[in-house]
């Protein structure tokens, strides 16, 4: 899984009370898993995006949880894409 500078930051040292906004890239089969996981997490599913992105809300404390998920291709910062 890739995960941009960004995002290993947020994983490794979350900050307190700060949401994400995340490119979530799941594989063709796990998208009800990724679905799942955000929802148990307490983030939402913003919107999805051509070939098969998602962004994705949470808190920061959440993203290790997320990076966790087996089926997760990329993660990268809504910012990082220009978004």
């Amino acid at each position: 899984m890739y995960l941009s500078h960004p995002v290993r930051r947020m994983r490794d040292d979350p900050l307190d009370d700060e949401v994400a906004a995340l490119r979530v890239e799941p594989a063709d089969d796990a998208r009800a898993a990724l679905e799942s996981r955000v929802e148990s997490l307490g983030g939402s599913l913003e919107r999805e995006l051509q070939f098969g992105g998602i962004v994705v809300s949470l808190a920061e404390s959440a993203v290790s949880d997320l990076c966790e998920l087996d089926g997760i291709e990329r993660i990268e910062t809504v910012d990082t894409l220009g978004y």
